[in-house]
């Protein structure tokens, strides 16, 4: 039984062209691609030139004083990327089988690594609900204060590089490729489509400079 579809392109099986403009995966599982798929993220983009914005994972707050309104838990490119060192990997979605347990329990273990090679915060991004983001990493027993969920709500910045995928084949509807990058002030200096997310962390350890 497959749990997600991610766990078929995680093994890269055959795929063969679909006509209606997407790709077919293993047992007729059907991804439909953006023709300009390849497009993603190029090593030099400077993210704070975009205008986009990630919502801090949070829970639903219902002390007075603490906002659940989108503008007060937005942050910016500049915000979150600006004179810093910053790890980021992109999930599907929360929740599901290959992110839960193999591509999130590496970047827990090798978290205080990540900061010895002078990374100032790691970034695990999805196409996603803020509440269930959070509570997926809250499940996770995630340490907020080493790595911090962001939610693309809408899937704005996917659709912006490119970086969105129609998997409504396993009722998820629009989420972002798997992938990851290291940005330095801003500028991305290494990009990848992750295949095997079991040892994306450690690859992306070894590209900080």
């Amino acid at each position: 039984m497959i749990s997600f579809v991610e766990s078929i392109l995680v093994r890269q099986l055959k795929q063969s062209k679909n006509v209606n403009g997407g790709t077919t995966i293993g047992r007729g599982i059907f991804v439909k691609i953006s023709k300009l798929h390849k497009r993603m993220i190029s090593v030099g983009t400077d993210l704070t030139k975009s205008t986009t914005t990630w919502q801090q994972a949070r829970p639903w707050h219902t002390e007075e004083g603490l906002s659940n309104l989108a503008k007060d838990n937005a942050r910016t490119m500049s915000d979150l990327f600006k004179g810093k060192k910053v790890a980021v990997f992109g999930i599907p979605a929360p929740f599901t089988g290959v992110c839960t347990n193999a591509h999130y329990p590496p970047y827990k273990a090798l978290a205080d690594d990540f900061k010895k090679k002078g990374v100032d915060s790691i970034i695990c991004y999805s196409v996603a609900c803020p509440y269930a983001h959070f509570n997926w990493a809250k499940g996770m027993g995630n340490n907020f204060s080493k790595i911090s969920f962001l939610a693309d709500v809408d899937a704005t910045f996917a659709k912006e590089f490119k970086l969105d995928r129609d998997y409504s084949a396993v009722s998820l509807g629009v989420r972002a490729e798997r992938f990851s990058m290291f940005v330095d002030d801003g500028i991305v200096k290494s990009f990848q489509e992750v295949k095997d997310a079991s040892k994306d962390a450690e690859v992306l350890l070894g590209q900080v400079e």
